[in-house]
């Protein structure tokens, strides 16, 4: 191994992906609903990046999952599948894992700065604030996943700043089983009863924009509240914020300095 690879570390991204053709939706969502939890990577294409690293004969590894909040549905299976891929290679690559990080200094501070950013379009009238968070079965909780205590962190550190209260509720459910409440239908009901007219909403457990951003909050929740006589404005996606990057950049080199892999 020469020292060029024997000193470099790779960085691997955890995530949901998404079909990419319309003829790619119904394995994708096959293959979302048939596992037991809820989301997996895929070993299969894990071993395919995993072997292009053993081929570099880069052996040191960061797993950094973009999911702010552990739950074992989402980045405890992505790191499972990790785990799998990496046993066809024995001894051979070294990982470390980065599962959760709702306080992150930088990520708390982009969203405060989004919502502050969302507060203005509405020049100072009264706005309701609502994180959507993905949904998560009620089971999950009651098993001990640390889900919803992940979240309250964020939201506390997120408050700290902005000084603003907000509403929790979750979207993107489905099936049969209890899933966590209020919906965020449910949520906009509520408030619409209760006589709001705006509404800024924060997608909470998402980083970057997909089908549950730009589809089911910016129009199909956009269009329910105006049913229900309200209008509905988004927070910005963190995508590519400089600070978020930043961020995740912190945690990559915490947690490289932690294994001795940096001075």
């Amino acid at each position: 191994m020469d020292d060029q690879a024997q000193n470099a570390i790779a960085v691997i991204l955890l995530n949901l992906g998404g079909p990419e053709r319309l003829q790619d939706v119904e394995p994708f969502l096959f293959n979302l609903f048939a596992d037991r939890r809820i989301i997996r990577l895929g070993p299969a294409l894990l071993q395919k990046t995993l072997q292009q690293l053993a081929d570099l004969n880069i052996s040191r590894i960061i797993a950094l999952t973009l999911y702010p909040h552990y739950s074992k549905a989402t980045t405890g299976s992505s790191l499972d599948d990790l785990r799998e891929a990496a046993a066809a290679f024995p001894a051979f690559f070294d990982i470390a894992e980065i599962a959760a990080w709702p306080d992150q200094p930088d990520y708390i501070n982009c969203l405060a700065a989004a919502i502050q950013a969302g507060m203005r379009q509405f020049g100072g009238e009264d706005t309701q604030l609502v994180y959507s968070a993905h949904s998560l079965p009620v089971q999950f909780i009651e098993e001990g996943d640390p889900y919803l205590d992940d979240m309250q962190k964020t939201i506390r550190g997120v408050e700290k700043i902005t000084g603003l209260a907000g509403h929790l509720c979750f979207q993107s459910r489905s099936g049969p089983v209890e899933w966590l409440s209020p919906s965020t239908p449910e949520m906009l009901e509520k408030l619409a009863a209760q006589g709001c007219r705006k509404v800024l909403m924060v997608p909470i457990s998402f980083v970057s924009d997909h089908v549950e951003t730009l589809y089911e909050i910016d129009i199909q929740y956009r269009e329910m509240a105006e049913e229900l006589g309200m209008t509905l404005k988004r927070t910005e996606s963190l995508n590519v914020m400089p600070r978020f990057i930043t961020g995740l950049k912190t945690l990559v080199e915490a947690a490289a300095r932690q294994q001795n892999w940096l001075a």
